[in-house]
């Protein structure tokens, strides 16, 4: 089944546009354009940003043309995660399912072939690729093509949270949440200590310890290495890395880890109780 977290999204129809209208009547102004922050916010970093997948980091919020909410997160090594909500509906707060792979960029194209993207409620992986178009932290769009001929597509804009500053105190805490996989969602508790060792207790019997570290490289974004205890069926034993995303607004603590070869993937989502 879904799960619902509390609401975060910001509101940048109105700005998305404002912005693509400006660069599709300005013409030879585009250049001057380009280097402007989206969505008109403040913005710490502006310029031409790094070359490379670097260029595309950061976290972005929008849709997808199927109209589900998403959020779209990038590493600096090409890696990213997609979170997306129900079918027709961008301001759900829901998550259904999850997107990962690995991809490079060259100028402002992003190109990857090891989309795999996995429904939660549908408990159902498709394989495919993605082809997107950015802009150093401002936006995020790209066209998805998958295994089997379906196509889609989403938009989004760049979100200033990449720029808080990590901390381990500050996701330090007691979550109340749930673990879910194509498998089965189900019910978590989590707590994770000021030294980011993580303690988890899925329904039932299995157990998972792990350990969370600030992401070096940059951005909010925290590093997490999890292994799954001996009562925890296939996976018992199975250590899988991964990244996550804290929202101090609400509390809500995003872990997403995987397998090499991405085939095992999860994601724990908890809000601090």
């Amino acid at each position: 089944m879904p799960f619902e977290v509390p609401a975060t999204r910001p509101t940048s129809t109105s700005r998305r546009l404002l912005r693509r209208g400006l660069l599709l009547a300005a013409g030879g102004a585009a250049a001057t354009l380009l280097s402007a922050c989206g969505g008109g916010d403040d913005c710490n970093s502006c310029g031409a940003g790094p070359g490379g997948p670097a260029a595309a980091a950061g976290y972005y919020d929008g849709s997808t043309s199927s109209g589900r909410h998403l959020q779209w997160i990038v590493l600096e090594t090409g890696r990213y995660y997609g979170l997306y909500g129900p079918l027709n509906a961008p301001s759900s707060t829901v998550i259904e399912g999850l997107m990962i792979g690995d991809g490079t960029a060259t100028g402002t194209n992003f190109d990857s072939n090891t989309l795999n993207d996995l429904n939660f409620t549908a408990q159902t992986g498709s394989l495919g690729s993605i082809a997107g178009t950015f802009r150093f932290r401002s936006y995020f769009d790209a066209n998805v093509a998958y295994v089997g001929g379906a196509t889609g597509s989403f938009t989004t804009d760049y979100s200033l949270r990449y720029e808080d500053t990590p901390s381990l105190t500050t996701i330090a805490g007691n979550y109340s949440g749930q673990l879910a996989s194509v498998a089965a969602v189900t019910a978590t508790n989590f707590n994770v200590s000021t030294s980011g060792a993580l303690q988890a207790a899925v329904a039932g019997t299995c157990d998972i310890a792990g350990q969370l570290g600030v992401h070096l490289a940059g951005g909010n974004v925290y590093d997490v290495s999890l292994t799954y205890g001996p009562s925890c069926g296939g996976v018992s034993g199975t250590t899988v890395i991964g990244n996550a995303k804290y929202d101090g607004a609400t509390g809500s603590l995003y872990i997403i880890t995987s397998t090499s070869t991405f085939g095992s993937v999860a994601l724990l989502l908890g809000t601090k109780t």
